[in-house]
C-alpha cells in the first residue's frame, strides 16, 4: 500500500472545540495578557471546518513507525489562534506516541494565519483544542 493509501485509509480526522468560558492570564514577553476559552466570535481556519479538514488530510501524513506497530488513538492538541489570526504555542495535551505527537505538531505549525477571534469587536487571543484521531480502519 502507497503512502497517499496508507494516509487517505489510515488517518481519520476528528474536529472539536473545548471550552468553557474562561479566560487565562498568561505572559509572553513580560508581559500579562488574557487569552481566551470563547469568544464572541470563534478563530476560523481560511474556509472554514471543511477546509481545516482537507489542509489536515493532505498535510498529516500516518507516521511510518506508527503505522508498523499499528498505533492507532487520539492526540489532542492545543493552541493558540493569535490576534493577527497566526497560530503559536502549539501543545499535545494527550499524547499517543512520539512520533504522531510529532507530526500533529508539525502539522499545527505548518498552518496558516486563520481568522482570527472576536470579542467586544477587538481581536483576541484564543485556545483551540484539536484532536486528531490516527486510525487503521
Amino acid at each position: 500500500m502507497n503512502h497517499t493509501n496508507m494516509k487517505k485509509l489510515g488517518i481519520l480526522l476528528v474536529f472539536l472545540l473545548f471550552g468553557a468560558g474562561i479566560s487565562f492570564a498568561q505572559e509572553k514577553g513580560g508581559i500579562p495578557r488574557q487569552i481566551l476559552t470563547v469568544a464572541e466570535q470563534m478563530p476560523e481556519f481560511p474556509g472554514g471546518v471543511e477546509a481545516l479538514k482537507t489542509y489536515l488530510a493532505k498535510t498529516l501524513h500516518y507516521p511510518k513507525s506508527a503505522y508498523k506497530k499499528e498505533i492507532q488513538g487520539r492526540v489532542l492538541a492545543r493552541f493558540i489562534v493569535e490576534p493577527d489570526g497566526s497560530i503559536s504555542d502549539p501543545e499535545i495535551l494527550n499524547s499517543l506516541s512520539e512520533d504522531c505527537d510529532k507530526e500533529t505538531l508539525r502539522v499545527i505549525r505548518k498552518m496558516p494565519r486563520w481568522h482570527p477571534a472576536r470579542q467586544n469587536n477587538a481581536f483576541v487571543a484564543v485556545y483551540y483544542t484539536l484532536p486528531i484521531t490516527f486510525s487503521l480502519d
